[in-house]
This record gives structure tokens, sequence and C-alpha cells, in this order.
């Protein structure tokens, strides 16, 4: 038996607002079905096919155009909504998918649903709908928040009595920690025992491991999600420039519940951190440089203790996209006093401040703040002689 595992497609994710990165996004979720089709008997799709509950036309009709070719070929999908596309409405776009025998939905229903790939469990409220494939069950539900998880015992409700699969949407503490994020909505001690593959979703980054009888396996989005899911990330420690790998993008084939990894060649993300003055950032700029494509996205994280000209810097490293930060700061004075912003500006100052330092901020916004104050007729915006006298950070 062989089986295809992916997770966290987001169909429609207009990526830092650009329309290409959805076509991207939907690019890559029929790359990774057409090669599962021609070797697995079944597709698990362990949430967030979309990017939203609600989804655009075209979106839609990529996602239908995609899994009409397992449904050609007599290969079920068997699926769970994620934290994006779940809703609270009684119809979703997943029961648009199942109408049209594209898919079919795993977890709590309201109704009982019988066909020749679902069961139904009648619980309490409701019933649990369960996927079948030969002699193994598919057992799941969509996300939750940990609100639900304090009220209800999951090991409770899932107890597999058979080879089966079980499919969830949720971070794991554990798993969650150990890519530095705090999110998560339940522990690994609460996962049900006695499953021979756990196919989840909501982490976007590959990871395996075992848990009891089984596999524990998040096979990451397919594209990247941010700058933190780099593919490559540039640092400079103060002596020499390091070169850090990132991680691989794609999904799982499942053979017998031994999980591979099946990379896919999606577009580069580079992440470069530099803390240095402006001559040697433009000199480590220069030579990283010639190590990134030009259909790279690149984020330059730069920080000093003084500021610079950063447009001098723009057009060293060439990419498809680029995106520079900055944090320059001196946060003690003499004596090492740390200096705050509130002890130089008054409440009306901060605000324009504040408002002032966004990347799209409204100049009528700031009128309106001056023409409220109490103070605006005696009283005008102290001008500094430099911002770091104040020892202000601030980011560009």
């Amino acid at each position: 038996m062989r089986f295809a595992h992916i997770a966290d497609v987001h169909l429609g994710y207009e990526q830092y607002k650009l329309p290409y990165r959805s076509a991207e996004f939907a690019e890559s979720f029929r790359r990774a079905v057409e090669i599962a089709v021609e070797s697995c008997d079944f597709i698990l799709i362990s949430g967030d096919l979309f990017h939203t509950s609600r989804p655009t036309p075209e979106t839609l009709k990529e996602a239908m155009d995609v899994l009409s070719i397992p449904r050609e070929r007599g290969i079920p999908v068997f699926a769970i909504d994620g934290n994006h596309d779940r809703t609270r409405r009684k119809v979703s776009v997943y029961h648009l998918l199942e109408s049209l025998e594209l898919i079919n939905l795993i977890g709590f229903r309201d109704e009982r649903v019988e066909n020749r790939w679902l069961v139904s469990e009648k619980i309490d409220r409701g019933y649990i709908v369960k996927g079948v494939f030969g002699d193994v069950e598919i057992h799941g539900m969509g996300y939750m928040s940990s609100v639900w998880f304090e009220k209800k015992d999951i090991r409770k409700i899932f107890k597999p009595e058979c080879d089966a699969i079980l499919m969830l949407h949720q971070g794991v503490k554990e798993i969650a920690e150990r890519f530095g994020s705090g999110s998560y909505e339940l522990k690994m001690e609460d996962i049900p025992r006695g499953y021979l593959y756990y196919a989840m979703g909501h982490i976007h980054k590959a990871f395996e491991t075992n848990y009891d009888i089984g596999k524990f396996v998040y096979p990451g989005s397919l594209q990247r999600w941010d700058f933190g899911d780099y593919e490559v990330r540039f640092y400079w420690d103060g002596l020499r420039l390091k070169t850090i790998g990132g991680t691989k993008k794609g999904f799982y084939i499942v053979e017998n519940f031994e999980p591979r990894f099946l990379e896919l060649n999606v577009r580069p993300f580079i992440d470069v951190k530099i803390e240095a003055d402006e001559k040697t950032v433009k000199k480590l700029l220069m030579d990283i440089g010639g190590k990134i494509s030009s259909d790279s996205f690149v984020r330059i994280d730069l920080r000093w203790r003084e500021p610079y000209d950063v447009s001098s810097i723009q057009g060293i490293v060439r990419g498809k996209y680029v995106q520079i930060r900055t944090r320059f700061e001196r946060v003690k004075m003499k004596g090492g006093k740390k200096i705050k912003p509130e002890d130089f500006f008054d409440e009306v100052e901060l605000k324009v401040i504040e408002l002032a330092g966004g990347k799209d901020y409204n100049a009528q916004d700031i009128v309106n703040i001056l023409v409220q104050s109490d103070e605006m007729e005696t009283k005008t915006l102290r001008k500094p002689k430099s911002l770091l006298d104040w020892g202000v950070s601030y980011e560009d």
C-alpha cells in the first residue's frame, strides 16, 4: 500500500501582495498531485488546502482542475480542513469539492455520510466520518483551537481497532518549540496512541519522528511560507560569513507506513543577517550577491550602532524580490543609563513619531492628532539634533 501525504497548500495566497505567487502555490500543488497519482493508492491532504475559507472563483477552479486528476484515475483523496480554510458555516468549500467527488472529507459531521470511501460512526452529537481503503481506516478531524482541547480529550474519541491513520491539523508543543514557535494547541502526550501513521498539518517545515507504534509526520508547506522558512541563510558573526542550510519543500510518499520525502523545486528564499558598519555591509553583500540566483526572494536584515545610508546598498544584491530591514540603535548613554523615547517626547509627539515611522503613513492622520491637541496653539514639536543623542531604536 502506498499513499501521498500533502499539507498546507494554501491555494490563493498572494504572498507579499504578489499575484504570481498565488500561481506558484497552485503549480506546486499540481506537481505534487501529478507525482502522487503515478504510484499512490490514495492521497491525504492534512488541512489548509486553501489560504482562506472563501477562495476566489479562480482559486476554486485551480483546486478543481488539480483534484480532477486523481478522480479520473479512481484514486481517492481524503482531506481535513485547517485553521486558514476552516469555517463556522454549515457548508464549506470542502463540502462543495466533496459533492463533486473530488475529495472525501474526514471528521465531525452533523449527518451520516456513507460511500465507497467513507463510513460514519455515531457519537453524542452527530457523527465521526472516517475514510476506508482496503483494510486501513483513516481517522481525523479539522483544526481545533487550544480552548477546544481544554474541554475535549481526543484520546477518548479516536481509538483505532485496526491498521489506521490519524489526520490532524494542529500545532504540537514539542515540535512547534523545536522550530522556535510558541504557538500550539496540544502536547504530544495528548495525541491518541495506536496509529501506524500520523498525517499532520499546520507546521510549515517538514518533520518526522516516531510516536508509539507509528510514524509522526509533518510534510510542511509546498511553498516557502516566509523568510524564516529559508533555503539558505547568510550570517555574519563579526569574523566570518557563515552559510546555514534551511529546509526542503515537498511532500511524503508513504509505503507500508514508511515515509519518504519528495522534494519539489520551488522559488528560493534567501535570508541575510549582518550586524556591521556600512563599508563591511557593502563588501559582504558583493560577495553574497554572486551566490544568489536572480529568481530568488531575498531578505537583508541589517543592524548596527549608528545609522547609515541604506539607499547606497540597494541594488547590490539582485533578486526577484528584495526586502531590506534595518535596526540602528544605541541604547546606552553616559553612566550606562538606558534612555527611553518617553524621556524626551510627550504623548502627542510620540503618536506623531509612531505614525511617521510607518511605511504607508497617512499625513492627514498626523494633522488630525495635532489639531486635536490642546497644546497645538502654544507648542511646536521639538526637533532633535540627532536620534542617536537620545538612544532611540528605530526601523527603516
